[in-house]
């Protein structure tokens, strides 16, 4: 991989992998739907291997026009990292209509990619096809688990499927991902363990389910890490998933958490009902990206809230390059 190419590149993830590949001197092409003017700039600032380019992903076909404009050649070892993703009224909303235009643009997406000549098309799922594959396997007439993602879930898997199933005519290698929860400073999404720090640092009661189900979290600057381990080494046809390697319980986080910030804080398990599903460890340790390309994670889950707690308590950016 000498270049990138990366839609949702003004998000959490998208940012912070702009930022990474850059301070490790590749070239990058950076797309998002607003003016870069707008763009926070602890997120993205101007760099001279950067070219932003302002594309809704619903016109994402036009951007061979652009390639011109990229600063590189895309024939040449270009990854394209396919992060863009939205809905009506965010990505949990329930909303039909709003999640599965992304597959359509994904699809588009992959086809681009493939006539700008680019290498390998990553396509960034998440973890919550794992809740999704499992919650549409009940008999609702006899479970009754919930889960509010699910159709987000099952957009994201739809696009799988039509992917692998277009991956024959393409000559782009095709590589999907998925991803454990991510966490990190500047995220601005409505995560628990974000929610749960912001309320620590404000001093508020915290009142959670059981916290018994298995979960996975790993840090941004991982992540980041992992996808460009996969942009690197990760093969054709291939599916991943990037996590710590060692899952625990949600309780087990949100202890450490607490104690390390403030000992003692009011909080209470068992307060919420817990109505989701519980997957195994297993599902969040497939074996196949330390196989193919020997990522292994180096930053703790412990280092990683310090940064997020730097960012909330002294709104002060720390990340690892």
């Amino acid at each position: 991989m000498k270049s990138a190419i990366i839609t949702g590149a003004t998000g959490f993830i998208g940012s912070r992998l702009v930022r990474y590949l850059l301070a490790n001197n590749y070239k990058v092409v950076a797309l998002g739907r607003v003016d870069f003017s707008l763009i926070d700039p602890l997120r993205m600032q101007k760099h001279e291997n950067l070219k932003y380019i302002k594309l809704e992903m619903e016109n994402i076909e036009a951007l061979f026009n652009y390639k011109d404009q990229f600063g590189f050649d895309s024939t040449d070892e270009c990854v394209f990292y396919h992060f863009a993703w939205s809905g009506h009224k965010g990505l949990s909303d329930l909303s039909v209509s709003g999640q599965m235009k992304n597959v359509i643009q994904s699809v588009n997406a992959y086809k681009v990619a493939n006539k700008l000549g680019c290498d390998k098309f990553v396509h960034v799922g998440t973890m919550e096809e794992a809740f999704g594959d499992a919650y549409l396997k009940l008999d609702h007439h006899v479970n009754n688990e919930y889960n509010r993602h699910v159709v987000y879930a099952v957009a994201k898997q739809i696009t799988r499927f039509t992917l692998k199933a277009l991956q024959k005519d393409l000559h782009t290698k095709l590589i999907l991902v998925c991803k454990s929860h991510v966490l990190g400073p500047n995220d601005a999404r409505d995560s628990l363990l974000r929610q749960t720090m912001k309320m620590i640092v404000n001093g508020e009661k915290l009142e959670f389910t059981s916290g018994e189900q298995t979960f996975d979290v790993i840090s941004i600057s991982d992540c980041v890490k992992g996808f460009e381990s996969i942009g690197l080494k990760g093969k054709d046809n291939a599916e991943y998933w990037i996590g710590s390697g060692q899952p625990r319980a949600l309780k087990e986080y949100l202890e450490i958490m607490i104690n390390r910030y403030s000992k003692g804080h009011p909080h209470e398990f068992g307060a919420k009902k817990y109505s989701d599903l519980k997957l195994s460890k297993e599902t969040f340790m497939p074996p196949e990206l330390y196989d193919d390309t020997g990522f292994k994670c180096t930053q703790s889950y412990e280092e990683a809230c310090d940064e997020m707690y730097a960012w909330f308590h002294d709104n002060k950016l720390v990340e690892e390059n």
